[in-house]
């Protein structure tokens, strides 16, 4: 099973970045929808904060009926997870995918990743220092309409 990571701000524009991988691939596929925060450095922070806890309000109920339904449509999508990854150092995000087995990223190069907080990281420096494969799902979808477009004429 391959394991795609998205990083994501958990809109329906991530949603597409996941339907045009699970859309073009056949293989089975597990997802992970992640978003980068920095670590709080402040002692206070960490010891009295409950903010691990509060990143999930910014995943909606839309956000997970559009991957329940995604994954009732694609069968071979087996399992989609929403992972926070906190920290700010580039060795650590590669921890974090090596851990959980990813073999891509996926994203779209003309939407990004808007920062969901104050804590947020800019992930796509990070995303594209990291080594893996990188998917650009705006140039899986500039190709499918322009094969149709060629089709047609």
């Amino acid at each position: 099973m391959k394991t795609i990571v998205i990083p994501s701000d958990f809109s329906m524009e991530s949603v597409q970045v996941a339907e045009t991988i699970v859309r073009n691939e056949t293989a089975d596929l597990k997802i992970i929808f992640t978003h980068l925060f920095h670590v709080a450095d402040d002692i206070q922070d960490l010891l009295f904060s409950n903010y691990r806890k509060k990143e999930y309000e910014f995943v909606s109920d839309e956000f997970r009926r559009e991957i329940k339904m995604l994954k009732d449509l694609h069968p071979h999508l087996k399992a989609v997870r929403t992972e926070f990854f906190y920290g700010s150092k580039l060795a650590a995000f590669k921890n974090f995918l090596d851990y959980n087995d990813a073999v891509a990223i996926a994203y779209s190069e003309s939407y990004g990743v808007p920062k969901l907080s104050k804590s947020s990281i800019e992930a796509m420096p990070v995303v594209k220092k990291a080594g893996l494969k990188l998917i650009d799902t705006d140039q899986i979808n500039k190709a499918a309409f322009s094969d149709v477009g060629q089709k047609q004429l």
